[in-house]
C-alpha cells in the first residue's frame, strides 16, 4: 500500500468532423456514446503532411559553419527566412554540430537534419538574446516569455524533420533545476501566471523572461496550419517537448523524444484540431502524451477543445502517464482514438491517466482506447481522478463521459483500474471489454461511477468483473443490536446481491452462517465473538468483510456516551484498530508509537517486508517490528533515521499520515496551492495538499468553522475521529 497514485475516465460529446477548427467551438450537441473505430478513418482524411516546393538550400551557404563552437542561429534563420519569402522549400542542416540559440520556422519551409551526424546544439548561456521573449503558452496559460526552442506562430505547411538531433542541453545544473533550484526558482512567476490568468489581466501585460526562471518548451508552434515533425530525436528538453498549440492538421511521427527532467513531456496538443501522433518512441520525465486545451479563465473563455486526435503505434517507456488528457484542459477534450501502442517500463506510472479539477473544468469525452500492449506499469494501468491538484476546491465541476477501453492486457502496478470522480459529476458511458490485469496489489477503485458502466469480458487478479467489492458492516455490533451490510457492484445492478451473515469465536477462527439479507439483529449471547459479512452477485462471485468483533456495549472505556468520537471510537475498536482492554483518554495527546500501533492494527502489518532501520528504537522489540512496517509502507516517515515513538503529531502532520495510510495514492497528482480555510495561509506547504484533499474526502472535522488549526497536537479523540473516516474510505 505504498503512498502512489491518481486518475479518471469517461465520455460523450459528438463534433462535426468538417467544421471544428482549432480557433472557435461551440459546444456540440450531447449525443450518447454513439462514436465507433470507424470515426478514426473519418479523422484521418482530414490529415496530411504539408507539402513544399522542390527547392531546397544548406545553412551551410548562409554562413553556419559546423563543429567551431559558434552560434550559427543567425545563419539557419537567415536561411529560414529567405527560403519562406522565395516561396518555400527545404533548409538543410548537413552533417556535424551546430551551437544555437532559438529558430523560429516560418511558412512553407521545411528544416530538415539530414544525417544522422547533424546536431542543433543549444546553447546553455540562457538570455533574452539567444532565447528572445516572444508570445507562448506556458502550462496552457498564453504569456510573453523565452521562444520555445523550435517556435512557430501563424504560419502554414511548417516541418522539422530528417535523421539528426537537436539537444536542448538541459540537465540538473541547467533549466531543469529552475523548477524549484539554488540558482533560481519558477515558483513565483508560475504563481503570478496563475494569478494572471484567473483574474483576467490582460495577454499583453504579462511579460517574463530573464530573472522570472519560467522554463520554455523545446518545439512550441501557436495557430499553425498543416504542421509535421518526423524523425528527428529531441534530447534534454527544457521543459514540454512538442506542444503544438491552436493548430490544425499537425503529424508527430517517427521522432525519439528522451528528456527526464521535471515536466519534460514528450507531446503535448493543445486545442489542437486532426492530430495524428504515430511510430515515435518516448522515455520521459514526465507524461508521454498530455492532451491539453488550457487552464483556468483562460481556457474556458477561449472554449475552444482539443478533438479528432489519433495516437496509434508509438513505444512508450518512462513516463507518469503514457497517454494522458489534462490536467490542463478547461476547454474539454474530445474524439481520441489510440491503438496498438506499446507500453514498457516498470516507470511508467500510469499507461492511460485523465486529470482534472474543479478549478480547472473541462470535460474528457469520447475516448476510444485498443489493442494495448503493456508490459509493465508501475501504479495503474487505467488511472482517472478529478483529484488533481487542486481538487475540489473550485467552482468547474468537469465531467467525463463515454471512455471504451478494449483489448488491453497487463501485469503489476499497485492498482487495475483506478478511477474516481466527483459525486455530483459521476463517470458515464464506461465500457471495459476484454481487458485482463494481474498481479496488482488492490484490483479496483470505483468512486462515483455512473449506472450505466459496461463490463464485458474483464478480469482483475484472475476474477471476473462485475464482482462484489468494498462489503462492510455498518453500525457497532452489540449484543441485540441491528447492523446493517453494504457492499458495491460495479458494472451490474447492486440491489441483486444477496448477503450473508457469518460468526466466529475468534477474529481468525472457522466461520459459520447466522443469518442472510442486508440487516441482522446480533445474537443475545454474541459479545467477544466476530461478525463478517459476506455479499454475492447472481453468478456466485462474493466479497468478505473484514471481521468485526461483537462489543458488549457501543462505548469504549474513557470515552464519554455524549462524546462525538463515541461511535467511531466503538467502530474502531469493533475492527479491531483501537484496543479494546485500555481506558482511552479523549483529551490525552496521541503518541507517534501509539497511532503507528493503530495503523497496523488496521491495515493487518506486524513487521517489515524488507530492513528498515530505526536508530532510536531497541530493534528486538515489537513495537521497533510495528513502527519499521509502518514507515515501510510509507504511512510514517522518520527524521534522519529516528522514528521518535513517545513524540506527538500535529494537525497538518496527521493530515499526510491520513492521506499515506487510507490505502489510495496520489502519486503524480500536483499540489495544491489554494486552501479552503481561513487560517490556510498557517499551513505549511508540505502538508496543504494532503490537508485539502483530505478535506474532500472528508477526513476531518472543521470545514464547518473553516477553521483547521493545524498547529494543534492530535489528541486520541481528534485521531479517533480521522482514523474512523481513513477506516471506511479504505473499505476496512
Amino acid at each position: 500500500m505504498k503512498r502512489n497514485l491518481s486518475l479518471l475516465l469517461a465520455a460523450g460529446m459528438v463534433l462535426s468532423l468538417g467544421v471544428a477548427p482549432a480557433q472557435a467551438s461551440e459546444p456540440a450537441a450531447d449525443t450518447g456514446n454513439t462514436l465507433s473505430w470507424d470515426m478514426a478513418e473519418e479523422i484521418l482524411t482530414h490529415i496530411s503532411d504539408p507539402k513544399f516546393p522542390d527547392y531546397s538550400v544548406s545553412v551551410v551557404d548562409y554562413g553556419a559553419v559546423p563543429n567551431d563552437d559558434k552560434l550559427d542561429t543567425a545563419a539557419i534563420q537567415k536561411a529560414i527566412d529567405e527560403v519562406s519569402e522565395k516561396g518555400g522549400g527545404k533548409v538543410i542542416v548537413p552533417s556535424g554540430t551546430f551551437d544555437v540559440g532559438a529558430i523560429e520556422l516560418k511558412s512553407n519551409v521545411n528544416l530538415c537534419l539530414e544525417s544522422e551526424d547533424s546536431l542543433l546544439r543549444y546553447t546553455t548561456d540562457i538570455n533574452e538574446e539567444n532565447y528572445p521573449v516572444v508570445y507562448s503558452h506556458w502550462e496552457a496559460t498564453p504569456i510573453y516569455n523565452y521562444s520555445a526552442l523550435i517556435y512557430a506562430k501563424d504560419a502554414e505547411n511548417i516541418a522539422l524533420t530528417g535523421k539528426g538531433t537537436l539537444d536542448g542541453q538541459a540537465s540538473d545544473t541547467v533549466w531543469w533545476n529552475w523548477k524549484d533550484g539554488a540558482y533560481g526558482s519558477q515558483s513565483a512567476g508560475q504563481e503570478l501566471t496563475r494569478e494572471q490568468n484567473n483574474n483576467g489581466v490582460p495577454v499583453d501585460e504579462r511579460i517574463y523572461g530573464d530573472g522570472w526562471y519560467l522554463r520554455p518548451n523545446f518545439i512550441q508552434t501557436i495557430n499553425c496550419e498543416n504542421v509535421l515533425f518526423e524523425g528527428v530525436t529531441l534530447l534534454n528538453s527544457p521543459m514540454w517537448q512538442v506542444n503544438p498549440v491552436l493548430c490544425t492538421n499537425v503529424t508527430v511521427r517517427g521522432m525519439t523524444l528522451r528528456a527526464h527532467g521535471s515536466n519534460t513531456d514528450c507531446v503535448d496538443p493543445e486545442s489542437c484540431n486532426y492530430v495524428l501522433i504515430e511510430e515515435n518512441s518516448f522515455d520521459s520525465g514526465d507524461d508521454c502524451i498530455a492532451i491539453k486545451s488550457g487552464r483556468d479563465r483562460d481556457g474556458r473563455e477561449l472554449n475552444t477543445p482539443c478533438q479528432n486526435i489519433i495516437i496509434r503505434n508509438n513505444i512508450m517507456a518512462d513516463g507518469h502517464g503514457g497517454i494522458a488528457m489534462g490536467s490542463e484542459m478547461s476547454g474539454s477534450i474530445y474524439n481520441v482514438f489510440a491503438t496498438d501502442n506499446h507500453f514498457d517500463s516498470p516507470n511508467l506510472t500510469y499507461p492511460l491517466r485523465l486529470k482534472t479539477n474543479a478549478k480547472r473544468g473541462g470535460e474528457i469525452a469520447n475516448v476510444y482506447l485498443r489493442n494495448s500492449t503493456i508490459a509493465n506499469v508501475d501504479e495503474a494501468t487505467i488511472h482517472g481522478t478529478m483529484l488533481y491538484a487542486e481538487g475540489s476546491n473550485g467552482d468547474y465541476i468537469p465531467s467525463f463521459r463515454n471512455i471504451v477501453i478494449e483489448n488491453v492486457k497487463t501485469t503489476g502496478g499497485l492498482y487495475g483500474i483506478y478511477l474516481e470522480a466527483f459525486e455530483e459529476s459521476p463517470i458515464t458511458g464506461l465500457v471495459l471489454r476484454n481487458v485482463q490485469i494481474d498481479g496488482v496489489k488492490y484490483p479496483i477503485r470505483a468512486m462515483n461511477w455512473g449506472d450505466d458502466v459496461v463490463m464485458d469480458n474483464v478480469t482483475i487478479n484472475g476474477e471476473a468483473y462485475p464482482r462484489p467489492t468494498e462489503a462492510r458492516i455498518l453500525g457497532v455490533p452489540t449484543p441485540g443490536a441491528q447492523i446493517e451490510g453494504t457492499a458495491l457492484l460495479i458494472g451490474a445492478d447492486a440491489d441483486t446481491l444477496t448477503y450473508r451473515w457469518e460468526m466466529a469465536d475468534t477474529r481468525d477462527g472457522s466461520y459459520t452462517s447466522i443469518g442472510d439479507g442486508k440487516t441482522l439483529q446480533v445474537p443475545a449471547d454474541a459479545a467477544g465473538k466476530y461478525l463478517r459479512l459476506v455479499a454475492t452477485d447472481t453468478n456466485g462471485a462474493s466479497a468478505e468483510s473484514i471481521p468485526y468483533e461483537v462489543l458488549t456495549s457501543a462505548s469504549v472505556d474513557g470515552i464519554p456516551a455524549d462524546s462525538f468520537v463515541s461511535t467511531a471510537a466503538a467502530r474502531l475498536a469493533s475492527k479491531g484498530v483501537l484496543d479494546t482492554s485500555a481506558s482511552i483518554d479523549p483529551k490525552a495527546p496521541v503518541t507517534r508509537i501509539e497511532l503507528a500501533r493503530m495503523l497496523a492494527r488496521m491495515w493487518d502489518l506486524t513487521a517489515p517486508e524488507g530492513d528498515v532501520e530505526l536508530t532510536d528504537m531497541d530493534k528486538s522489540s515489537a513495537d521497533y517490528q510495528i513502527a519499521a512496517a509502518v514507515v515501510e509502507q510509507e504511512m510514517m516517515e522518520t527524521k534522519d533515521g529516528a522514528f521518535d515513538p513517545n513524540g506527538t503529531l500535529t494537525r497538518e502532520e496527521m493530515a499526510t499520515v491520513a492521506m499515506m495510510s487510507c490505502g489510495v495514492s496520489y502519486a503524480n497528482a500536483s499540489h495544491t496551492y489554494d486552501t479552503t480555510y481561513a487560517d490556510g495561509e498557517t499551513i505549511d506547504q508540505d502538508y496543504l495538499t494532503d490537508v485539502e484533499r483530505g478535506t474532500t474526502l472528508g477526513f476531518w472535522k472543521g470545514t464547518s468553522t473553516g477553521v483547521f488549526s493545524p498547529k494543534l497536537t492530535m489528541t486520541y479523540e481528534m485521531t479517533i475521529a480521522v482514523l474512523d473516516r481513513v477506516s471506511d474510505f479504505a473499505g476496512k
